[in-house]
């Protein structure tokens, strides 16, 4: 069975036990989303929104959420998302404020926290479950952070070495004049 719907928000930290096995619920969320929008703001925490050259961004995710009982996990829930981002960041060589895209897909099983000791769970970053390949996650008491969980997906998939330009020459180490808008004494030498 399938939820109807579309919600547009949840909590970063849900329970289990308030969704009904086997039935799908879904969500898409945005920056009225607190925790959502906590995560545009940490992509953007290098930025000076002040900046003539910032333009405003934007935010969404989209996670359909199933919980499921049986054999071997127990009661676990799985999780299909997807997150995008536009934002600005500096570039890490000369900082000029440069847009940034990130559009992810991903996907996650929560599994009872018990079984992370077990030894077929001990080194593993992904299992198999529904004829799928998911990232594995715990949860502890019923509760599964699904905050923590989007936080990580969305920053394994951004560029942690923005450029403006793949040809930015960067600051001068000696003076800090951005190259690109022309030498400084230190690199009219060479």
């Amino acid at each position: 069975m399938s939820n109807e719907y579309i919600q547009e928000d949840i909590e970063g930290v849900i329970k289990l036990g308030s969704y009904v096995f086997d039935e799908t619920s879904e969500y898409d969320l945005g920056e009225s989303c607190d925790w959502v929008k906590a995560l545009f703001d940490e992509l953007e925490e290098q930025t000076d929104r002040d900046e003539p050259d910032y333009k405003k961004g934007m935010i969404s995710c989209h996670l359909t959420l199933k919980r499921k009982s049986g054999k071997p996990f127990g009661d676990h829930l799985l999780v299909k998302g997807n997150i995008k981002a536009a934002y600005m960041t500096p570039c890490v060589r000369c900082l000029t404020l440069t847009k940034q895209n990130v559009d992810a897909d991903f996907q996650a099983c929560f599994i009872p926290h018990h079984l992370e000791k077990e030894p077929e769970f001990e080194e593993l970053d992904d299992i198999f479950t529904e004829n799928e390949e998911y990232g594995l996650y715990f949860h502890t008491k019923g509760n599964a952070d699904i905050a923590e969980m989007v936080h990580e997906n969305l920053f394994m998939n951004i560029d942690h070495f923005p450029l403006h330009d793949e040809n930015c020459l960067g600051l001068c180490h000696e003076c800090g004049q951005n190259l690109n808008e022309g030498l400084c004494k230190h690199h009219k030498k060479q």
